[in-house]
């Protein structure tokens, strides 16, 4: 599609929400009141939650510098509304019931009172750094094989318990079928936790109380003001742990779809209905990511047997496709891996939990309609010949990828040791043609803006780096923060490049014209957002996989709130 076509698509697509918010905000109400200190001063930066209690949609806002809050239009209906922050309990200590009524305007007021700071509220860059040594190399083992999936927002809710009852927590997510973990890695953790977060530890109950503290926190005075403006809203889902998605994809029709174990779901975002279908065969339990088109299709990648399989969303059937002679092929030599994951040092396994093997990473679909999937190797399906095309010996292991303005496929080359590029793939002859980023510089996402400039998130580096394919040019923005690690990637329709930082939980703006980076502050401890997406109303969507959700955040304009505020 030609970039001026898809700009005015967009903003068509911007106005005609506009003129819905505005038809529906006639039938709608706000929650507004002021967050205050014990001492009665302002409390910036604080989050309100306001939950309805039918659909379970949840709107998070933040306390401005006079401790001025308001939400978005609300639906009519009862909604439950608190407060937090980290370190802070807030008073009312229960959660306040407000009805809005149509066109309804109600005040809720909050005070934060000084709390102990808790394991389980910390970033996994902050418990990291904080969790003590035992058990020898143990620490390092627990952040390698546990912290990709959640870090200690779940284990630090647990509380202390000896080598037996960790042991018993770990073996719930066995049986539960939310991880797999071998005896051995088990019994390390286990050893672990005992020793640092037994009955008879010395580790403090709070992390305050470690001198490493002051290193790691986070001042409310850290965000800019600009920063919170931001809201987020977010869905619960299925409510099974298994279902974790790392992001939400809009369809023609302005719903979402999302993977879920061995199948997807459809979430409806104004209803927050959820419909979940299944895959016939539940072996094939990993879905990585899912691709709706406009034909009707979602496409699912099946990432242990590598391959593609298809939800027909009019029949409501499903089709699979995996060459396995192909995959048999390229498992005779596998790419050598790297730990992608974990930025801490000292890794236990430099290697990584991953064999190397056949996988099916990401989808995306070229101008001729064929699925194109990352992960190892590279793959095209024809959708006419339902044949696929491999790329093993020019990418052998790519992980990011996206299509430009020409209809070429580009990719970045992340997991594989000897591997660290990005490409692009000339789709009328199959040519592939490589480019290396400069020395230091690890792709793990990639999007391409409506200028043909290819963006790589990278992840080890902490940065954001732009690559101009006329100029051959590569171009790194540092992002700021103490460990940045931009894994979420997205850019929005004036260009910016957004990215979810995983292991220090804040969401980024980079303005490319000018280099600035806001970062905004987060409602979550451990969002685990794995890759973000904007749709036609310009609301950037993202995964929080250890809380089985998906939300969108947007950024308010200084207008905005004034008009908000002076009504």
């Amino acid at each position: 599609m030609p970039l001026i076509q898809m700009r005015t698509l967009l903003c068509t697509s911007l106005l005609a929400s506009l003129l819905a918010s505005a038809s529906f905000a006639a039938e709608a109400g706000t929650i507004t009141g002021t967050v205050k200190n014990a001492d009665g001063t302002p409390f910036r930066a604080a989050f309100v939650r306001v939950q309805n209690t039918k659909t379970r949609m949840t709107m998070m806002v933040a306390s401005d510098r006079q401790g001025r809050y308001f939400t978005d239009e609300l639906a009519p209906g009862a909604y439950q509304v608190w407060a937090t922050s980290v370190g802070y309990k807030s008073e009312p200590s229960r959660r306040v019931s407000v009805t809005i009524d149509e066109k309804g305007r109600q005040s809720v007021d909050f005070t934060m009172q000084t709390s102990a700071v808790q394991w389980s509220q910390l970033t996994k860059f902050q418990a990291g750094v904080l969790l003590p040594e035992a058990e020898g190399n143990a620490k390092h083992v627990l952040i390698q094989r546990c912290f990709n999936c959640h870090a200690f927002g779940k284990i630090g809710v647990i509380g202390r318990r000896d080598f037996d009852g960790w042991k018993d927590s770990i073996d719930v997510m066995r049986r539960m079928g939310v991880a797999r973990i071998a005896p051995e890695i088990e019994n390390r953790v286990a050893e672990y936790l005992a020793a640092a977060f037994g009955p008879d530890s010395t580790t403090p109950q709070s992390p305050t109380q470690l001198p490493e503290w002051d290193k790691v926190k986070v001042e409310h005075s850290y965000f800019s003001d600009e920063a919170l403006n931001v809201v987020y809203v977010d869905y619960e889902l299925t409510g099974d742990p298994k279902d974790r998605p790392g992001t939400a994809k809009q369809d023609k029709d302005g719903y979402l779809w999302m993977e879920m174990n061995a199948g997807l779901s459809r979430l409806d975002p104004t209803t927050g209905e959820i419909k979940t279908w299944r895959l016939p065969n539940r072996a094939l339990s990993f879905i990585h990511e899912i691709l709706p088109t406009d034909d009707g299709s979602v496409w699912m990648t099946l990432e242990a047997q590598g391959g593609l399989a298809r939800f027909d969303t009019k029949t409501e059937k499903f089709e699979i496709f995996i060459d396995q002679e192909a995959n048999t092929k390229f498992n005779v030599t596998k790419p050598a891996q790297k730990d992608p994951n974990d930025p801490f040092p000292n890794l236990p396994e430099p290697a990584g939990p991953q064999g190397g093997g056949a996988r099916s990473h990401t989808a995306v679909v070229d101008h001729e309609g064929n699925i194109w999937a990352s992960g190892r190797p590279l793959k095209k399906f024809d959708t006419k010949t339902q044949r696929y095309t491999y790329f093993g010996a020019d990418a052998p292991d790519t992980y990011g990828i996206d299509v430009d303005q020409a209809g070429n496929v580009w990719f970045a080359q992340f997991n594989a040791r000897d591997h660290q590029d990005i490409g692009m793939v000339d789709v009328k002859t199959n040519k592939v043609t490589r480019f290396q980023p400069p020395a230091g510089v690890s792709p793990r996402r990639l999007k391409i803006d409506h200028k043909g400039m290819v963006w790589i998130g990278d992840y080890f580096g902490g940065s954001l780096t732009r690559f101009d394919p006329s100029a051959k040019e590569f171009k790194v923005f540092k992002l700021p923060g103490l460990m940045p690690t931009p894994y979420g990637l997205a850019v929005d329709h004036a260009d910016n490049v957004w990215y979810a930082s995983m292991y220090t939980d804040t969401i980024g703006k980079l303005d490319p014209a000018t280099g600035k980076v806001e970062e905004y502050p987060s409602p979550y401890g451990e969002r685990g957002t794995r890759d973000m997406f904007e749709d036609k109303q310009g609301r950037m969507w993202y995964g929080a996989q250890p809380y089985f959700k998906v939300g969108y955040v947007r950024i308010r304009s200084e207008a905005e709130k004034a008009a908000a505020l002076g009504r």
